[in-house]
């Protein structure tokens, strides 16, 4: 495509960007000469151009990229784990290191290895969420209560460590269901009733007590409420939502990572079906799976100080100071004969086509993008046995790279009968305890929304939990409710604006389908708090049809500024351009701090430049019930939020707004307050605050009875007053 872009194209003009700011010259002069061995199919050969990277950073400390080659898959890798945990003793920090597999399965000797040095590692393969431990076991579980009689998955519970039946127990019990042609499940439920049918141990029998119990009442619960919903009470209420989020070790706050991915795909595919019952959900995902898809693991967090192993194509757009290469043999690198999933039709097929093996080249250009990870210094290693009857060679893309001859892979010791045999050892998957979360890299710009900085300065470590770790919540009946609100009164205010008046009913209409089952206490509690909503819409609908309500100028209004380099996003409700007779004085761009405007592609707005005879009022909508008028008042003076906006405003038009107000939906109470420099600066101090605690890596927690009350994670968090 690239190749012939011209052709297509022919008044576009190409620009060859050349100087590079990542590797040392002896990387890019590697990395180059492995490339051009995909020549002549290349755009640089076929456009008579010069595409050879220059190096930015220069010095005498640049050092040539090294092979290494060792006998076995094993001895590799404890030889890399070594090497990381030399230099980490001499100063260096793990996250500098990453060590690139060109497989998931290639990942297995090296995490080991790194645990048997004590080196925190993350794990991230190209895709394969669904095969991680932690998202099979809620699998299994949602499976297993919606189909009694899937064994298999009713084991895998049995067999995990939440339930730890023992092996030759569990087997016994697997071979009784088998001769009696029962399912496991019944067979457990048998037992349970008839403790004298087989000889168990007695932790077994409590362990067998415990897993009945739990799958009769989840399978009861499933049949009423949604399944996202009893998958977060089976995880809460077994405890392993709360040693994930305790653990504080880089391997399980991925675990956390993945299980939060698995909870976004819960919420988007029941949002799909007409039931959100577990019993309808979960073959709908067994379909997914079987139709081919797995999505990616959670994403490497490059502020964790930890170890990056990571398949090559999840490093494209990464770097670190220093990088491994592992595996590097004929076979494994390049792959051989892998073949595309979904081929293109040839009648689809246009353009000028490879000379070359099209597949060596596209696994070579994979190779590249791997060595061009590495800012300082590159390894390639291989071993000549990873198993299996032969012996491997060593990949020609080192060869290539190095400018090496066939054969001149350093001397290896062939690996002796125990050393094969080492090599089908099973991983080791328990994590050394890791130092206190990193930070985000020093000097690095913060992306914070009103909810991030509010997070953070109620208590660290809720903000770490949300917005670092992302733990799953409960789904709560106050974010529905409020949910649901919000989008009726936007529809509301965006077709007034257009001139089109909605009925009651159409608004309350908006306001239901909006609506989820989730979180509610009862049926009763849900039809109460439906109720209370449609009551709220009739007469927030009646008060904007009241003579002389003022249409809003902007709703929904995407905002962006810059506060010391850091950028700070959200949303108004609601903008107010009210007219005056007179001017209300000449205000003048009342300006604190550093603040700048920000417009990117998703930034983009007309900017509002209000005349100094114009009132502005911006309003945000609260769905929580407040009658009392000056309380309202005070909610919106004390308001953070509020103070965003205003300085969003003021970033944009150079002016501050006139005044910021709360709209309690339930009641229809509006609380409005000023705005002036003081408050702004109140805002800036708060914002610069939270920013410095977030990018130092201060996530302590901040506990008190009222804080941790309205907490969503007091159930697992240690410092909690109010479990």
């Amino acid at each position: 495509a690239i190749v012939d872009f011209q052709a297509h194209f022919r008044g576009a003009r190409m620009i060859v960007m050349r100087r590079n700011y990542r590797s040392r010259a002896p990387i890019l002069d590697a990395s180059y000469r492995l490339i051009r061995f995909n020549d002549p199919d290349r755009l640089e050969v076929q456009r008579g151009i010069v595409k050879r990277l220059v190096a930015h950073r220069r010095g005498r400390s640049a050092v040539p990229v090294r092979q290494a080659a060792f006998a076995t898959g094993t001895d590799e890798a404890d030889w890399v784990a070594g090497e990381i945990e030399r230099r980490t003793r001499a100063g260096a920090r793990p996250r500098d290191h990453a060590v690139l597999i060109r497989a998931n399965a290639d990942a297995d000797a090296i995490l080991r290895s790194l645990n048997v040095a004590g080196i925190p590692w993350r794990f991230s393969g190209v895709s394969g969420l669904y095969s991680r431990p932690e998202v099979r076991l809620l699998l299994a579980f949602l499976r297993a209560i919606a189909d009694p009689h899937s064994s298999v998955d009713v084991f895998a519970l049995a067999a995990s460590e939440l339930y730890g039946l023992a092996g030759d127990d569990l087997a016994a019990l697997t071979n009784r269901a088998r001769r009696t042609n029962r399912s496991l499940r019944e067979t457990l439920d048998e037992l349970d009733r008839q403790p004298g049918l087989l000889r168990l141990r007695p932790e077994t029998r409590t362990s067998l007590a415990l897993l009945v119990a739990d799958l009769g009442r989840f399978s009861e619960l499933a049949n009423r409420r949604p399944a996202g919903e009893i998958l977060y009470e089976f995880l809460r209420s077994s405890g392993s939502l709360r040693a994930m989020a305790e653990a504080g070790t880089p391997a399980a706050e991925e675990a956390l990572g993945n299980v939060a991915r698995f909870f976004e795909i819960i919420r988007a595919q029941s949002s799909l079906l007409a039931d959100d019952r577990a019993v309808f959900l979960a073959p709908h995902l067994q379909t997914l799976i079987e139709a081919g898809d797995d999505p990616a693991t959670a994403d490497l967090d490059p502020d964790a100080d930890a170890v990056a192993v990571v398949t090559v194509h999840k490093a494209k757009g990464l770097e670190w100071p220093v990088v491994y290469m592992v595996g590097l043999v004929d076979g494994r690198f390049p792959a051989r004969g892998r073949r595309e999933q979904l081929g293109v039709p040839d009648a689809l097929l246009r353009g000028a086509f490879p000379a070359g093996d099209a597949q060596v080249q596209e696994e070579r250009r994979l190779f590249y993008v791997g060595m061009t990870r590495a800012r300082d210094e590159l390894v390639l290693s291989h071993a000549l046995d990873y198993g299996g009857k032969r012996t491997r060679r060593v990949s020609p893309f080192v060869l290539e790279a190095l400018d090496l001859p066939a054969g001149a892979a350093p001397p290896t010791t062939p690996a002796n009968a125990l050393e094969r045999l080492g090599g089908f050892d099973a991983p080791a998957v328990a994590m050394p305890a890791a130092p206190a979360a990193a930070a985000t890299a020093s000097g690095e710009p913060l992306v914070l929304s009103f909810y991030q900085v509010d997070a953070y300065l109620t208590c660290p470590l809720r903000y770490k939990y949300a917005h670092v770790l992302r733990v799953p919540t409960a789904a709560h009946h106050a974010i529905v409710y409020g949910s649901a609100l919000h989008l009726a009164v936007q529809e509301f205010h965006k077709r007034h604006a257009r001139g089109v008046l909605m009925s009651e009913a159409e608004l309350i209409a908006v306001f239901e389908q909006a609506w989820t089952t989730e979180g509610f206490v009862s049926r009763e509690h849900e039809e109460a708090r439906l109720e209370s909503g449609r009551e709220a819409l009739r007469r927030f609908r009646r008060t904007q049809l009241e003579p002389g309500a003022v249409i809003p100028a902007y709703v929904e209004r995407d905002f962006a500024f810059l506060l010391d380099g850091d950028r700070i996003r959200g949303r108004m409700d609601r903008v107010d351009l009210i007219p005056i007779s007179e001017p209300d004085g000449d205000r003048g761009p009342d300006r604190a701090g550093t603040l700048t405007t920000v417009a990117d592609a998703a930034d983009v707005v007309e900017p509002a430049l209000p005349l100094l005879h114009e009132r502005v009022v911006i309003t945000d909508y609260k769905s929580s019930d407040v009658r009392d008028p000056a309380k309202a008042r005070e909610r919106a003076r004390e308001s953070l939020q509020l103070t965003i906006y205003a300085m969003a405003w003021q970033a944009e038009t150079g002016r501050l707004p006139d005044a910021v107000a709360l709209h309690f939906l339930d009641s229809g109470l509006v609380g409005t307050a000023d705005v002036d420099a003081a408050r702004v600066e109140r805002g800036i101090a708060d914002i610069r605050e939270a920013a410095a605690g977030i990018r130092a890596g201060r996530f302590g927690a901040r506990p008190s009875y009222v804080t941790c009350s309205w907490c969503a994670y007091r159930a697992i968090c240690p410092s909690s007053v109010a479990r």
